[in-house]
Formats: structure tokens, C-alpha cells, sequence
């Protein structure tokens, strides 16, 4: 049986360099750290059941969304875009695609494939300076 009093805190996604992503979300979507960049000391190690795990994350928000964004850059663990296919990616509506693949590319992102035309609009990925991957989706 599903929990239905069960509500979404956060979505996180693996990263490279954390002070790069946490600059790029900034600058490319408006994202600002409600959690500073801390390290999780052993905590983190006991919760995954990895002793001697470390890691560093930081928590993002935005005044026009409630979603709160994760980043987590684990050492000795490459970050999303790591290898030929993403592991994971956080994708973003945007109004104007070419417009968008721009700004981001203007903050050092690249694109990792071609723009790929669905049934519901225009949509590419690209990786960020800090390792993780981005959707940038424009709905018909």
C-alpha cells in the first residue's frame, strides 16, 4: 500500500566538483544554497553502509519553485555524466530551447548529444561544469 502521507523533500544528483555546480545552478537557473556545502562526515558512510564513504553536499532553492535540489559529490565517485551514458539528469521547461542551450553553454555547459524532436516538443541534455547533467525541454 502506498504512503500517501509521504511528501518529496529533495532531489539530489551526484556531481564532480560541488563549489562549480553550486555556481552554474546559480547562474544558469537562479538556484541559491539554502544549505551551505558541508561535509557529512561519518554520518553519511553509516547511512549508505559504506564505512570510510565521505562526502560534501549542498541543498538549492528558488523563490519560483518549492523543489529542493541536491548536490553531492562523494569521493571516489564519479558524478552523473560519468561514462558514455548519464546516469541521471534534472530537466528544466524552458520557453525558447535554442535561447536556453545558449545561456548555458554561455555558463560553461556543453551539449552532449543533438536537439531530438518528440511528439511533445524539443528536448537535449547537457552537462554542467560540475559533472551533472541537465534537460532542457521545450513543450509544443
Amino acid at each position: 500500500m502506498p504512503n500517501n502521507d509521504a511528501s518529496t523533500l529533495h532531489f539530489s544528483v551526484c556531481v564532480d566538483d560541488l563549489d562549480q555546480s553550486i555556481a552554474f545552478y546559480g547562474a544558469a537557473f537562479g538556484f541559491a544554497p539554502s544549505l551551505e556545502a558541508t561535509d557529512l562526515g561519518e554520518s553519511f558512510a553509516r547511512m549508505i553502509g559504506r564505512p570510510g564513504t565521505s562526502a560534501r553536499l549542498a541543498q538549492l532553492t528558488r523563490e519560483s519553485q518549492p523543489e529542493v535540489l541536491e548536490l553531492i559529490k562523494i569521493e571516489g565517485r564519479p558524478g552523473a555524466a560519468a561514462g558514455p551514458i548519464p546516469l541521471a539528469h534534472i530537466a528544466f521547461q524552458v520557453p525558447d530551447l535554442p535561447k536556453a542551450v545558449a545561456s548555458v553553454e554561455a555558463e560553461g555547459a556543453s551539449q552532449l548529444g543533438e536537439v531530438v524532436t518528440f511528439a511533445e516538443g524539443r528536448s537535449v541534455y547537457c552537462k554542467e561544469p560540475g559533472g551533472s547533467v541537465i534537460e532542457l525541454e521545450e513543450l509544443f
